[in-house]
């Protein structure tokens, strides 16, 4: 992904200016749009073009598939945690199974532990605790959660042109 300063500030704005208006609800109700998007882009990948870089790409779709889930599934810990303890644990690799199927259910296993978790926390809690994104700079529980929504629907679309669609 790149993006310019002026657009990663944007973003960033922007995310930070949802996470705070929406109720834990709303914000979950964005990221599971990307989350259903990004599944069903998945799905859409034929099984004999799993493990083939398509022309234009530097990745197979299972290669997209398993980055997007394990960043989610990790980033997905680190929010519950934070949410519930104002701890962040250390960033660790997910745990992903082989094949498609697989992995997308662990995907879906973790985020709906994550709804659960975040349901149960108090939504104005350790929102000073932040910790770094690559692009957009330090961000809250919150912020974090709703990236997902971001960051699901970009490998969607990546998903989407692998397919040729």
């Amino acid at each position: 992904m790149t993006l310019s300063a002026e657009d990663a500030m944007r973003i960033r704005e922007n995310l930070r200016a949802q996470a705070a208006e929406r109720s834990i609800d709303g914000i979950i109700t964005q990221v599971e749009e990307g989350i259903s998007e990004f599944t069903a882009a998945a799905r859409t990948i034929p099984a004999a073009d799993l493990e083939i870089v398509p022309a234009g790409e530097s990745w197979t779709p299972l290669a997209c598939m398993t980055h997007a889930a394990g960043a989610n599934i990790q980033h997905a810990q680190q929010i519950l945690y934070v949410a519930l303890s104002g701890e962040l644990p250390a960033a660790s690799a997910a745990d992903l199974p082989p094949g498609r199927e697989a992995l997308l259910a662990r995907h879906r296993e973790a985020i709906d532990s994550l709804y659960a978790h975040v349901r149960e926390a108090q939504p104005d809690a350790f929102l000073d605790v932040r910790w770094n994104h690559q692009f957009f700079g330090d961000l809250n529980w919150r912020e974090w959660l709703l990236f997902l929504r971001l960051h699901a629907r970009d490998h969607a679309r990546q998903l989407t042109a692998m397919r040729g669609g």
